[in-house]
């Protein structure tokens, strides 16, 4: 590109052959420094679908580092703006701070410098876990240092052009003499409650009159805007902020991307009163959490950290990289959601090391910028990884040693990376087990007369095959000789496979349908599975 501001064409950047992140890497210009962006206002809690929005610059970030470009990551934390909205989970005594800073809060939890700095820290920990560390930037910091004055004023003196620029794209009606931004009440320090007017080139005319969300103290009067003693409104600071970080590359969730909505806003304010072309810009869809959007203001849906602690942070960046941003996540943890995410984890993975034909040429990329340390992303480490469900249902059959079981299935002793990762796929089975797995995955074996009763009443032909498999299952330990078995007796005695695994469940567990049959009965006593099979009185 000829102009060093314009990061990339407008182009939708999903080029044929190329991950998605890849292709906008591709169109960048080298010779030019790129600087992704991204940002929040740590109003409360942040919740997961922001964690999307940090993966997904993270990976463009990565991408365009292995594109051999010069490329920076700054995440921003708008931590001036107002408490506008009042978390369920805020003790009542903080309703009396709606409309300061949140920067000048007190933190509702020990430790923390402020209400800000509580959520910005909290969620900077889950990122930071998950191998994003972009360079971090508190809106505060950058006003009260003096940072953003040549900006702030650049804005009131084209306040005109700004307050056009809104009425023509989102139709919003400001009075004439309006300014863009919101002044620190000197009296009650409230930010959200000003209203500013009369720029004369060192202060402005002010009025604490209160919101919707908060009341003013009716203080009035005249201040500097310089200096962190006022922020830009939104629109106008997200466009500074553009210019201020020489951003490049900044998307957003798809709630911006409406006509006239807040991103055409923002880019028109860029391009006419800041002088800069607007960085590439992508809509992403929403992260819900069992169908629902998520809210961090209100104390709506699951935080970061929930989730994030549901997870490994290699299948948490999985959950997130492997779907293009205009694809909206649905994610719910019941179920078979978290057992099939780490299945498809291990076979992306498969791919990854040519194990195995991967169904999508995106797969192998996934998987690589699922990992969380740099030089594993660079270069992953291809070791046995047992498998999620089987760590489940091997956890509730008493004295089942799982590495003992792991490695017989592996077929040889298991490392020390092997054995790290059992133990953390361990820790999360169980807390799989205790709070999001159904009935199905619920393992209790039936005592001795329960099971004779269950044999006792399957029709003849499926006790005859349990009996022949019975005896087969006594000589081998092999599964896939088993599995032969299975096939063999059901073709013998005219009997479907779906009717032997019912027929071996029932006597098993009492129920149709359960975990992976060969796998649980071969954890199980082998004499004893002998016995229950043929249905020994």
């Amino acid at each position: 590109m000829a102009n060093e501001d314009k990061a990339v064409s407008q182009a939708e950047g999903e080029r044929k052959n190329a991950f998605w992140a890849d292709a906008i890497a591709q169109q960048t210009d080298e010779k030019f420094k790129q600087v992704v962006s991204d940002g929040k206002t740590p109003s409360g809690r942040i919740h997961v679908g922001s964690l999307r929005g940090m993966v997904i610059h993270d990976i463009i970030f990565k991408a365009l580092v292995d594109a051999g470009r010069q490329t920076e990551f700054i995440y921003r934390f708008d931590d001036l703006d107002p408490m506008d909205s009042f978390p369920s989970y805020l003790p009542e005594e903080f309703k009396k701070y709606m409309g300061a800073p949140l920067c000048d809060i007190p933190s509702p939890e020990k430790g923390f410098e402020s209400y800000a700095k509580c959520y910005a820290l909290e969620f900077q920990s889950v990122f930071e876990s998950l191998g994003c560390t972009p360079k971090v930037a508190w809106a505060s910091q950058a006003y009260r240092s003096g940072k953003m004055d040549a900006l702030v004023r650049t804005a009131l003196e084209k306040s005109e052009l700004i307050r056009k620029v809104n009425q023509e794209i989102s139709g919003t009606q400001k009075q004439e003499g309006w300014l863009p931004i919101n002044v620190v009440c000197e009296k009650c320090g409230k930010i959200g409650t000003t209203i500013a007017t009369d720029f004369d080139g060192k202060t402005v005319q002010y009025e604490c009159k209160g919101a919707k969300y908060a009341e003013g103290c009716g203080n009035s009067g005249r201040i500097s805007p310089f200096g962190g003693k006022a922020k830009l409104t939104w629109k106008a600071e997200w466009a500074a902020q553009f210019n201020l970080y020489q951003v490049t590359i900044e998307g957003a969730g798809k709630d911006h991307y409406a006509a006239g909505g807040s991103r055409q806003v923002t880019n028109a304010i860029c391009e006419q009163v800041f002088q800069r072309s607007k960085p590439y810009d992508f809509a992403y869809e929403f992260f819900l959490l069992g169908g629902k959007k998520m809210s961090s203001s209100k104390g709506v849906g699951a935080s970061a950290r929930e989730v994030a602690e549901m997870l490994s942070p290699e299948l948490m960046r999985f959950l997130m990289a492997r779907y293009k941003p205009r694809t909206a996540i649905d994610f719910n943890p019941d179920g078979e959601t978290i057992p099939r995410l780490f299945d498809d984890f291990d076979s992306f993975g498969e791919c990854f090391f040519g194990r195995k034909q991967s169904r999508d040429p995106d797969e192998p990329r996934i998987f690589q910028m699922s990992q969380v340390r740099e030089e594993l992303r660079r270069a992953p480490c291809d070791y046995y990884k047992p498998e999620f469900s089987l760590v489940a249902q091997f956890l509730q059959i008493p004295h089942v040693d799982l590495r003992n079981e792991f490695a017989k299935r592996k077929g040889t002793p298991l490392e020390p990376v092997e054995l790290a990762e059992l133990e953390k796929r361990t820790a999360l089975a169980k807390k799989w087990l205790e709070r999001f797995a159904g009935d199905e995955h619920k393992l209790k074996i039936l005592d001795h007369a329960d099971g004779v009763r269950q044999f006792a009443q399957l029709k003849p032909q499926a006790q005859q095959a349990l009996g022949d498999f019975s005896d087969f299952f006594a000589t081998t330990n092999s599964e896939e000789e088993q599995w032969a078995r299975v096939k063999a007796v059901c073709e013998t005695h005219s009997l479907s496979q779906p009717e032997f695994f019912t027929a071996a469940y029932l006597v098993l567990i009492g129920r149709p349908r359960g975990p992976k049959l060969l796998p649980l009965i071969n954890a199980l006593d082998k004499n004893f599975v002998v016995q229950r099979l043929k249905g020994v009185q």
